[in-house]
């Protein structure tokens, strides 16, 4: 079977209170079975070959330092382990551990991603944790896929939320979230920014210094 490119964000592993916050399907307090329930997604869809990418908060918020640290490598290894794809790479959250860190579990860490052609085709395709305003080809069709938001944001442009929360629980096929955005008309720039920022005028002094030439 061919290798098949899935995307996914913010399972947030071992966070018992990402239950009750992002109403998940879990009996409340139950961290274990939600970890369970989430590798269960995982591994429904992808296969050994597949290519995982993670938008980041591969798990909820861990202690990285000391002891308590220890024990979080371990449980992150372990979770990894259980994952059938061979490969995963992670773009980083902000509930996870540094880049150099991510590197024991994952094949390779980044803080944000800007390819062409992982969908078969030229389309560029921007992937950070969280959703931007613009990013690098958005007048030109280029896509968007973040994490972070859980949902709750409302979408710019062709973008969308990748997170466990928006697509059952599990990841989703890049070609599939990557057709939809296509048929969605790009921004043009004269509709992208209705106003620019304000600019903030230097005060007035006693000796009645002028103002800088921008």
């Amino acid at each position: 079977m061919a290798k098949r490119i899935w995307v996914t964000a913010d399972t947030h592993f071992g966070h018992a209170e990402a239950i009750g916050l992002f109403a998940r399907p879990i009996a409340a307090g139950d961290v274990t079975a939600m970890d369970e329930f989430l590798l269960e997604r995982i591994n429904s869809r992808v296969n050994r070959g597949d290519f995982l990418l993670h938008l980041g908060d591969f798990t909820g918020p861990r202690q990285w330092k000391g002891e308590a640290g220890d024990a979080s490598m371990q449980y992150t290894a372990a979770l990894r382990a259980r994952i059938r794809c061979k490969r995963i790479e992670i773009v980083r959250g902000n509930h996870d551990p540094s880049r150099k860190r991510l590197r024991n579990f994952f094949d390779d860490s980044h803080e944000l991603l800007s390819l062409r052609g992982w969908a078969g085709g030229e389309e560029r395709i921007v992937c950070c944790h969280y959703p931007l305003r613009t990013w690098q080809g958005i007048f030109d069709g280029a896509a968007h896929l973040y994490g972070h938001t859980h949902g709750t944001f409302e979408a710019v442009g062709r973008s969308c939320d990748v997170g466990v929360d928006c697509w059952e629980y599990g990841p989703v096929l890049l070609d599939e979230v990557v057709a939809r955005l296509t048929g969605q008309p790009a921004p043009s720039r004269e509709e992208s920014l209705p106003r620019r920022q304000p600019m903030r005028k230097p005060e007035s002094n006693e000796q009645g210094a002028k103002e800088p030439t921008l």
